[in-house]
């Protein structure tokens, strides 16, 4: 498992298998780059349907932030979509606003495990301090492969005092 460092972290769990050319490619690139976002909230409500099943305790989901700049060129935030349909199912509320992306960090895609981890350090600040004390966090993001960006993110709610953290992804690879 990715995330064995971090003892709060409770769960991580993927909703697809991604592989290059695969069906899990195809529905991440239509919901980001094809402005899709009610593809990935149709995708989270499914998502949403199995997430009832396993019976975890959160008290809210956290996207994981896109840098102002990008979200300003694509529109919307492909994890808060996936969020919103695994709330609109799951009842637990969505917190995009509680973690911002403080630098805007070059793409992840054609780096190397040791490249995406270096990219993406120190770059989550929150925004209410306190607001996720004592709080179990759903993370949620389209992709997972290494774990550097959503790794990044479990730091940051760590450091301010979450009590446990469940990550879950569309889809993820090796």
């Amino acid at each position: 498992m990715k995330f064995v460092y971090e003892p709060k972290v409770q769960k991580a769990s993927a909703f697809l298998y991604f592989n290059k050319g695969g069906v899990a490619q195809k529905i991440i690139h239509e919901l980001k780059y094809n402005n899709q976002p009610e593809l990935g909230e149709l995708m989270g409500e499914w998502y949403g349907h199995e997430l009832v099943k396993e019976n975890w305790p959160i008290d809210m989901i956290i996207p994981v932030p896109l840098h102002r700049s990008k979200l300003v060129r694509r529109g919307f935030n492909q994890s808060d979509a996936i969020a919103n349909g695994i709330s609109k199912v799951t009842g637990w509320p969505v917190h995009p606003e509680l973690v911002v992306r403080r630098r805007k960090t070059t793409s992840q895609t054609k780096k190397s495990k040791v490249e995406r981890w270096k990219n993406m350090q120190s770059v989550y600040r929150l925004t209410e301090t306190g607001a996720v004390s004592d709080q179990t966090i759903l993370v949620v993001d389209d992709v997972l492969t290494t774990g550097a960006t959503i790794g990044e993110l479990v730091t940051a709610l760590t450091q301010s005092g979450a009590r446990s953290i469940y990550i879950v992804t569309l889809a993820a690879g090796t």
